[in-house]
């Protein structure tokens, strides 16, 4: 009997040997894998932690806390997306020097100076600027004035011609129902045709179009 159960215990303690599948376990600071790879634990907590900042953040989703990889297609294009163009100066300068005639054949009288004296301030204190991206003036005493509209928000824009179609007035009406005055424009149709090219396509429907020049 004794011997009996002697061979059935050797026989169970064969089957679950042979059974037994090794699992995980740290060594130290170490942990190892089923395949026997070595990972450090420190190094695990802190790829973890950085990935759940980031979620938190919303920088990553759900599936990218589980995702270990790298899209490196994706996130060039997420960053082209988000990339600004970079800003173009179509223009830049004082208001045209026409409108310093008729001041200047007036200045014989009392009268004339005051027209002939703002004319100069213009052009030595005013600067227009048109961009890519928006209109900039600068105006008052010394040019400390600084004024910038971004095309978004023109409602509609109107003009009256000066000195036979050379210069021009600019009026833009804005969305919050302030009105800029721009006078004496240089290259006035060049200028109005790009700002009408900017502006959205209700702005560009109120506003006043140029007129059609006629070709023989």
């Amino acid at each position: 009997m004794k011997v009996s159960a002697l061979i059935v215990s050797l026989t169970c303690t064969l089957v679950n040997v042979s059974g037994f599948q090794q699992l995980p376990r740290f060594i130290g600071s170490k942990f190892v894998s089923r395949n026997g790879l070595i990972t450090s634990d420190s190094n695990m907590q802190l790829n973890m932690g950085a990935r759940n900042r980031a979620w938190a953040k919303g920088d990553l989703s759900d599936k990218d806390i589980f995702d270990d990889g790298d899209d490196d297609g994706d996130a060039s294009a997420k960053k082209e997306k988000f990339k600004l163009t970079p800003e173009v100066v179509f223009f830049e300068g004082p208001p045209s020097t026409s409108e310093l005639i008729f001041p200047a054949l007036s200045i014989i009288t009392v009268i004339g100076v005051v027209p002939f004296a703002s004319a100069l301030s213009r052009q030595a204190w005013v600067r227009y600027k048109f961009t890519s991206r928006r209109i900039s003036i600068q105006s008052g005493i010394g040019g400390k004035e600084q004024t910038e509209i971004i095309y978004q928000d023109i409602e509609e824009i109107r003009y009256a011609f000066r000195s036979f179609g050379a210069a021009g007035d600019m009026v833009l009406f804005l969305k919050d129902g302030a009105k800029v005055e721009m006078r004496f424009v240089p290259k006035f149709k060049e200028i109005y045709s790009y700002v009408l090219e900017k502006v959205e396509d209700e702005c560009r429907e109120k506003s006043m179009k140029l007129p059609v020049e006629k070709t023989e």
